[in-house]
């Protein structure tokens, strides 16, 4: 059967789970310049800027001068749905109207993503399709279990020529309740035939181990290069947590 290396250890696993950002492509380099150009589309809207950027970046977890993104922040874990509804609270609190500021983000959100193909711009971890290439070749089920929306996932993987390298994703909305609960795991061990103690999940984020342990997988695997969340604050929940990828063994 096949499995994977840990601890001196074979532990058997047939499914390998991942999530997308921060752990198959770098969140930061990925998503930071796509919000602040959200954001500079609202303020051209509203005719403002200074205070008000800083105050919209910091509500979405990102530091206005840095640019370093709260690991516990909205902006790794939440859909785009929330993210938009945050938006809208930011600006409600600045004294606009609620009807007219969420009309206003989500305006924001669609003109800046669809100000060229940001998505061309995407950054892959190094060598994830080859890995990726590898699981498939030896026999691994492989799933995706995102917070992301399923127009800009596909897009993405497709960019990234990884669309053919998953057996089952799962998007954001397409279940419920929705990450850290076990039932974004729990549902693609059901449709793929394999009990989650078969399962290994791989992610980058608090939430994504949490979901792990909860749903009973062989396995918890955090993983550092791409993701926005410290080692110490990863391993006080995930079995493994490992720099890269590239470190882990399947056989």
């Amino acid at each position: 059967m096949t499995g994977i290396e840990y601890q001196g250890k074979r532990i058997p696993c047939r499914l390998i789970i991942f999530d997308k950002d921060g752990t198959l492509i770098d969140f930061s380099a990925t998503w930071v310049p796509l919000i602040r150009k959200r954001v500079s589309f609202l303020l051209k809207r509203l005719g403002k800027n200074g205070e008000l950027e800083a105050f919209l970046l910091r509500s979405w977890g990102i530091d206005p001068v840095s640019g370093k993104v709260d690991p516990r922040g909205p902006c790794p874990v939440s859909p785009r749905s929330d993210e938009i509804i945050i938006g809208t609270m930011a600006l409600y609190q600045n004294g606009y109207h609620w009807d007219e500021s969420k009309q206003w983000v989500a305006q924001a959100f669609d003109e800046a993503d669809s100000d060229g193909d940001w998505r061309q711009n995407v950054v892959p971890i190094k060598g994830v399709q080859s890995f990726l290439s590898h699981l498939k070749g030896s026999g691994f089920y492989t799933a995706l279990a995102t917070n992301d929306e399923r127009k800009d996932t596909e897009a993405i993987l497709h960019h990234l020529g990884m669309d053919k390298l998953f057996d089952l994703i799962l998007c954001s909305g397409e279940v419920t309740p929705a990450k850290p609960h076990p039932e974004t795991i729990l549902t693609i061990c059901r449709k793929l035939s394999v009990p989650p103690q078969e399962a290994v999940m791989v992610g980058d984020s608090i939430t994504d181990m949490t979901m792990g342990k909860s749903a009973g997988v062989a396995l918890t695997i955090g993983i550092l290069e791409g993701g926005v969340t410290p080692r110490e604050e990863l391993e006080k929940v995930a079995d493994l947590v490992v720099k890269s990828i590239r470190e882990l063994k399947f056989y």
